[in-house]
């Protein structure tokens, strides 16, 4: 006898009722994972933010202890930090219009000069002192050679002096495609004395979805202290309180 077709037919779609359970199903994981993902990324972007604090931290002993000035060389545009390390007597500027001078005067003077007597140190014999602004990366296991924030985070600026109340900020708004060239990034540069001194900094990673929410590195100037908040700290505010002149003596 044969079975009734009807009886051995599979059944190949799913009924209105399997859908909205599989559409409920969904819902629920994404309602539980979208939490936890940002959750996630929120850990990961607070990680970054206390390397940098610990890295300022670590650099302060570094430098006495090399006699060396070391610098964070920050892309803004990549969202990438490095350390550098330079001569001790390093020049640092108080404000932009001096910064840009003597960092177009160098550049003029160094394109005097072949790679092979740059290399070979030729260049920085003749010119002295100016050449101590040259840095290069740290060939040591204690610093990695170039990081990188985590997915979804960005600097939104860098500050110190040098870089004038706005501080140091990425060429393209957040969230857009960084310039192609890495010539054309937007760079900031803050440095630790070999006296244990610092240069004052702030600076803030933020998520780019939701750029008021991160979190603010301060290195204090001359004590080196750093410090790691949520709060944002205005460039060039925070120690605004410091007087301008010093005291006037009968």
């Amino acid at each position: 006898m044969n079975a009734n077709p009807a009886r051995t037919r599979l059944r190949t779609g799913m009924t209105l009722i399997e859908i909205m359970v599989v559409v409920a199903v969904l819902g629920l994981l994404a309602g539980v994972g979208i939490p936890a993902l940002s959750g996630i990324l929120d850990l990961q972007q607070r990680g970054a933010a206390k390397e940098i604090a610990q890295t300022y931290t670590m650099l302060v002993d570094e430098a006495a202890l090399r006699n060396q000035t070391f610098r964070i060389a920050y892309d803004l545009d990549a969202g990438t930090w490095q350390v550098e390390m330079g001569d001790p007597n390093t020049l640092v500027f108080g404000s932009p219009e001096e910064r840009e001078k003597v960092e177009r005067e160098l550049k003029d003077k160094m394109a005097r000069y072949t790679e092979r007597e740059i290399a070979d140190g030729v260049a920085a014999a003749d010119l002295g002192d100016e050449a101590s602004q040259q840095f290069e990366n740290v060939d040591d296991p204690a610093f990695t050679t170039r990081n990188k924030l985590p997915p979804g985070s960005a600097f939104a600026f860098v500050y110190t002096p040098q870089y004038g109340i706005e501080g140091a900020r990425p060429s393209v708004p957040l969230g857009e495609e960084a310039p192609e060239e890495a010539e054309e990034h937007s760079m900031a540069y803050t440095y630790v004395f070999p006296d244990g001194s610092a240069e004052h900094t702030v600076v803030r990673v933020v998520k780019i979805d939701e750029p008021e929410d991160g979190y603010t590195i301060e290195v204090e100037p001359l004590t080196g202290k750093v410090s790691l908040t949520t709060d944002v700290v205005e460039p060039g505010q925070s120690m605004a309180w410091l007087p301008v002149d010093g005291p006037t003596l009968p």
